[in-house]
């Protein structure tokens, strides 16, 4: 076995945690330091300004793959590394990341798609004492409720739900 192959022999993935949304920048500094680094990205379909648009985000944020010769996993090079904060530990020890589920992610395509509701959208209640009972989106209260109107006796009624009890009904 040559010296190189007993080099990369020796390499291994690392999870490390950077700093708030400084992924890119910790993997641009990696590059400059000559450390592979890898931090999957996830195509996720928003609506803003009502339209739908993709916007490519960290499929784990906050979080970056390195690959580093596990003999000097110890150094502060990485540590000091702008952007990042530190290894993520298990009993004080920076944990191996197995090289198949890199392999993995590096293969695999995602797309996740953000379903939320917009103001005007016609919305059905499945849950709760007002289940099935259609009504129209008026805005979310809060992170976890969500303001809608429904018809009761000829009249329109403002009734505030759990987020996870409206479905939105498509047009």
């Amino acid at each position: 076995m040559n010296d190189i192959q007993s080099k990369n022999q020796s390499k291994e993935w690392f999870l490390v945690k950077c700093k708030a949304r400084q992924e890119q920048r910790a993997s641009l500094n990696f590059a400059n330091q000559s450390i592979a680094s890898y931090y999957p990205l996830v195509d996720v379909v928003k609506v803003r300004r009502g339209k739908k648009e993709v916007v490519r985000e960290a499929l784990f944020p906050g979080y970056i793959f390195v690959y580093l010769d596990s003999s000097s996993i110890l150094a502060s090079k990485v540590k000091n590394t702008i952007g990042v904060y530190d290894y993520v530990r298990f009993a004080g020890k920076p944990q191996v990341v197995p090289d198949a589920l890199i392999t993995d992610l590096k293969q695999r395509t995602y797309l996740v798609v953000d379903e939320s509701i917009q103001s005007g959208e016609k919305v059905l209640v499945n849950n709760g004492v007002y289940k099935d009972t259609k009504g129209i989106f008026v805005e979310a209260d809060g992170d976890k409720r969500s303001i809608i109107l429904i018809d009761m006796l000829s009249q329109p009624i403002k009734l505030t739900v759990d987020n996870k009890s409206i479905l939105a009904l498509e047009c």
